[in-house]
């Protein structure tokens, strides 16, 4: 689980495999921080990637369990963070307990952690990031900010998200504990923060390559705010005098911004099934827990009471996160870029529950029945959803069928001299390459003379990739059907969706877990 194999998640391991086979990724890169065959986004994750295929092999459990492995580690870190950061407080350890349960039953987490996703590696870098900031600001001792920076330096190598989070999130660190170090000591961090972060990133931001998946998702690459800008200026008419006054980029593109960000603040995105990407859309369960909603509210309150700088910190951490997320167009609110946010979220949630605890301790035993009923109830509904109905659920959207295709497809192939695949879901030589487990070293040749740098659909081997939804089709005339597009000797897979055809040879069908039709097999006699 889940069902389905997305097809960023077969780029990532493919080219961990590359990269442990060979030293290079799949278009022949030695060692490369970004990869070119998936729009310059960060290596990070398939390098972590490596020890789990080296030892389980080339398959969607390894690819994925780098992601479940720190994913767990997570659990641990936020434990320890939250004690640190309440250290002075008399219930730190049952606060830290707290905290590392409502982030291990989270469906926000346990959904992300069970895919490959760079996310969250990245918030397992970020919370060993704080604590060991948490530990040099107690202890003086310099390794530990080192350590910390560390952490978050790597993040950088990992997504894009910590890229735009990490400008605004260590000068609020070093804002809040600027009175437990001396001035000098405090340069020094700054000086580190430039090293470690403001200088990648602008190397990044520079090449034009690098900075090419943060350019293609930007809200500033969509045409369709400067569209309804256009459209309301047009509208002015004669009040073209005021025009730039009411309708300008500046204001456009601002409301655009705020309601992007606005918009992972809202009931629909944290306690409804309403979020996006659609591929971890798990049918009536949201990312948080109806049941946190009081107590974030009421934890949220004490906090300010009792604990106003660790207040600060834990809202800003929130309110940071999904800062890059609001600057992008597609796929908005947006749960990967903004799993950021969630060990801030868990504290809370356990601060509120601790304090709710304690503040009536005449009746702890009727709370924690209460409590354990509720939550309990609430984590079955959400495995219910998950196991049950997340299987049948939309699973387009997953790109299921392509390792049943691609075992159907090589059954098949000795008889002929090739296959024509459409590219109609997507990017079929992923797969193809992926479930095969193609020879590295012979597809860094076929990237390397290739001229399309689109690797969606590179053909190798005995593989054809079309942009046709249907590549097998029939020819009709006025007086009917009069022949066909196919040639004999050539395997053909058309899309689901493509009508039955008089002279095609239906071979075979590949269906999805709700039984919808999703590839046809034909031959041509």
């Amino acid at each position: 689980m889940p069902i389905g194999f997305h097809r960023d998640e077969a780029f990532l391991g493919y080219n961990a495999y590359s990269l442990y086979r060979t030293g290079r990724d799949m278009t022949g890169k030695f060692l490369p921080v970004h990869l070119e065959s998936f729009l310059y986004s960060p290596a990070g994750y398939s390098y972590a990637s490596i020890p789990f295929i080296a030892i389980f092999g080339l398959i969607p459990f390894s690819v994925r369990f780098a992601s479940a492995f720190f994913g767990s580690l997570t659990i641990l870190i936020t434990f320890f963070l939250a004690r640190e950061l309440f250290l002075d407080k008399k219930f730190n350890d049952q606060l830290g307990l707290a905290s590392a349960f409502f982030l291990a039953i989270s469906p926000w987490h346990i959904n992300l952690s069970r895919t490959a996703t760079e996310n969250t590696l990245v918030v397992f870098f970020i919370a060993a990031g704080v604590l060991l900031f948490f530990l040099w600001v107690k202890n003086r001792r310099w390794v530990y900010l080192l350590a910390s920076f560390a952490s978050f330096g790597i993040t950088i190598g990992i997504y894009q998200a910590p890229r735009v989070f990490l400008l605004f999130f260590i000068p609020l660190l070093l804002f809040l504990f600027r009175k437990e170090v001396k001035m000098r000591t405090l340069i020094s961090v700054v000086g580190l923060f430039i090293v470690v972060i403001l200088f990648p990133l602008v190397a990044i931001l520079k090449s034009p390559t690098l900075s090419l998946r943060i350019r293609t998702v930007s809200i500033f690459a969509s045409s369709d705010t400067q569209l309804i800008l256009d459209e309301q200026i047009r509208e002015d008419g004669q009040f073209s005098r005021f025009t730039r006054f009411f309708h300008n980029k500046l204001a456009s593109y601002g409301v655009e911004v705020l309601s992007n960000y606005f918009d992972h603040f809202s009931y629909r995105f944290l306690f409804t099934e309403h979020v996006l990407p659609m591929r971890y859309r798990i049918p009536g369960s949201g990312l948080v827990y109806l049941f946190e909603l009081p107590l974030l509210l009421f934890g949220a309150w004490k906090l300010m009471q009792k604990n106003p700088k660790a207040a600060v910190f834990l809202f800003g951490w929130i309110a940071i996160a999904p800062v890059g997320s609001a600057l992008t167009f597609d796929d908005i609110p947006n749960l990967q870029r903004t799993l950021l946010m969630f060990p801030a979220i868990s504290i809370v949630s356990s601060y509120g529950f601790v304090s709710f605890f304690n503040f009536f301790p005449r009746f702890s035993r009727i709370i924690a029945v209460g409590s354990g009923m509720i939550v309990t109830w609430s984590m079955f509904i959400y495995l219910h959803q998950y196991y049950v109905h997340g299987i049948v659920h939309r699973p387009w959207y997953r790109q299921e069928g392509y390792r049943e295709l691609v075992v159907k497809v090589n059954t098949l192939l000795p008889s002929y001299q090739k296959a024509i695949i459409t590219n109609r879901e997507t990017a079929p030589t992923i797969f193809f390459l992926f479930y095969v487990r193609f020879d590295p070293v012979a597809f860094q040749h076929v990237a390397n003379v290739s001229m399309l740098r689109d690797f969606d659909r590179v053909g190798f081997a005995n593989y054809e990739f079309s942009q046709e939804e249907c590549p097998l089709r029939d020819v009709a005339s006025s007086g009917g059907i009069v022949g066909t597009t196919g040639k004999k000797g050539t395997l053909y897979v058309n899309s689901g969706l493509c009508k039955d055809m008089k002279y095609g040879r239906l071979l075979s069908e590949v269906r999805r877990s709700d039984n919808s039709l999703v590839f046809k097999l034909y031959d041509f006699e």
